[in-house]
């Protein structure tokens, strides 16, 4: 009795058809597309800013238009070049075309490959720690809290752990406002309403008030125009150190925009906080009172009413610091105090080459497996390779569904699952050849040899799964990382290389009287 391959092969091309759409992206087939003006859209200034980037690559475009010959476009020279050739080259379209048919989201790399930075922290409790177990409950509130401040800022697997006894090591990869992260990162109250004392246009105007330990003195924020000049020298603040209310007594945040346009910080307090501000507020009509965002001084109005149960934080915001703002405001106030230790910045440069680097040794190790095995295993050696680009769109995809990270030993993980994919299939066809040996049709030896072969893939599979996630447990970073590339390697190579082989090789020599199984 023939098997029916039919719903099986259905199965194999559902995977792949979703396979390639997560995949793919990853892959680096299409342009990305940087938003330059950070307000959270992609728009026509970003296309340029793309196509012009492309043009100063281009020999034929800068032949005509680079009139200084220094390889590179000035804004005069970019803007006639655009003029003329947007309509005939596109510069003026959306590159992404083809993205629109495929999965949003691409791999996340780590931060061995695309740079970053990495932090350490010591905490300092505000009160006094009686034994290793308060010790333990703060360094684990505290971990909690960045993990919730980070991730809702938008950076993807941010590693967050207790390093030492006291310390707290943050590793961040990717590009972001530096300066803004660890200002959200280290600010143990992110906003607050503070009662203003004097204000001056330096902190040494403040004279014998600044001495005094109920002050602190606090820089107003930067006030830029459109194209990032400073229009004005920031003041200084005396403020009352105690805080009127603070961020842990917010209800509510969230994003809006005022009648021009701008965006702004919206806030509604709890019951407790509200009147709190309602009564504070009506002591200091006439008088001032400081909004302390991140450290800096946001807003300073004069109290001409008490405030209500709702206000707004005005001031130089793009769409985006909003955004991380009012979710980080969410994720509640640090329960003690970061002190930084140390910084160390990794370069793009660096992870640049190391993701190339990598890339090219698994190449290389793809071609030398492709060649060896359809040499050596001929038709079925073609359909192992194939297998392994499956393979790879599999183990892809996974990582992207499930927001696995890439390090450089992933690239190792992810080159060693190539390996474990072809042994598999050299174990199994092994088999096949000696069940043709012994007499057996096609058909016959294709079973047989993957049944044989099943139980020890099955056990070296099973083996290898739990070194991982003992490498997973109780290693950190980078390990974690090949870890888990391995693991989901492991994983996509149990379907491609024995189900979807078997499958292929069935439903080719299965049917009809074909021809001796090319082996």
């Amino acid at each position: 009795m023939r098997e029916n391959y039919t719903p099986k092969l259905v199965l194999i091309i559902i995977v792949l058809i979703l396979s390639v759409y997560t995949a793919v992206p990853s892959l680096g087939f299409f342009p990305e597309v940087e938003d330059i003006d950070r307000n959270g859209i992609i728009s026509e200034i970003d296309f340029r800013n793309f196509h012009r980037s492309k043009m100063e690559s281009d020999q034929s475009f800068l032949s005509v238009y680079d009139e200084n010959k220094n390889g590179k476009l000035e804004n005069s020279e970019w803007e006639t070049g655009y003029l003329k050739e947007k309509d005939s080259r596109g510069l003026n379209l959306d590159p992404r075309f083809w993205d629109r048919f495929f999965y949003d989201k691409t791999v996340t790399l780590g931060l061995d490959l695309q740079g970053g930075i990495d932090l350490i922290y010591r905490v300092e409790s505000e009160e006094p720690i009686k034994d290793e177990k308060d010790r333990r409950g703060l360094l684990r509130k505290t971990i909690q809290v960045l993990k919730n401040r980070i991730d809702i800022l938008g950076i993807t697997e941010p590693v967050v752990q207790r390093y030492d006894q006291d310390h707290i090591r943050i590793q961040l990869a990717g590009r972001f406002d530096e300066g803004q992260v660890k200002t959200i990162i280290g600010q143990t109250d992110l906003l607050k309403f503070q009662e203003v004392i004097d204000s001056q246009e330096t902190a040494l105007g403040f004279g014998a008030q600044a001495r005094n330990s109920a002050y602190e003195i606090v820089r107003q924020v930067r006030q830029l125009d459109k194209s990032g000049k400073e229009t004005a020298a920031p003041l200084w603040f005396l403020l009352k150190r105690a805080p009127i209310v603070k961020g842990d007594e917010i209800d509510s945040a969230f994003p809006r925009f005022d009648q021009f346009g701008k965006p702004e910080i919206g806030l509604k307090f709890k019951a407790a906080g509200a009147e709190t501000l309602m009564k504070e507020t009506k002591r200091l009509v006439g008088r001032r009172v400081a909004i302390v965002l991140g450290g800096e001084v946001y807003m300073a109005p004069n109290i001409k009413e008490q405030f209500g149960a709702e206000c707004v934080v005005e001031g130089n915001f793009n769409l985006d610091y909003v955004r991380g703002i009012v979710d980080v405001l969410k994720a509640g106030s640090l329960p003690a105090k970061l002190i930084p230790v140390h910084e160390n910045r990794i370069g793009a440069t660096l992870g640049q080459d190391s993701v190339e680097r990598g890339f090219l040794a698994g190449k290389i190790g793809f071609l030398l497996v492709f060649v060896l095995m359809f040499v050596w295993y001929r038709g079925s050696g073609l359909v192992a390779n194939l297998s392994l680009i499956f393979n790879l769109l599999v183990l892809l995809a996974l990582m992207v569904f499930l927001g696995a990270t890439m390090t450089l030993p992933g690239i190792a993980g992810l080159i060693l699952t190539v390996g474990m994919a072809v042994d598999a299939n050299v174990i199994i066809f092994e088999r096949i050849r000696e069940e043709l040996k012994a007499g057996k049709s096609s058909r016959a030896a294709i079973d047989v040899g993957f049944n044989k072969a099943f139980t020890a893939i099955l056990d070296a599979n099973i083996t290898s799964l739990l070194t991982c996630f003992i490498l997973f447990k109780f290693g950190s970073g980078p390990i974690q990382g090949f870890a888990v590339t391995l693991s989901l390697g492991i994983i996509a190579s149990m379907f491609t290389a024995i189900f979807v082989v078997k499958i292929l090789l069935g439903a080719y020599y299965g049917r009809e009287r074909r021809q001796a199984l090319s082996i």
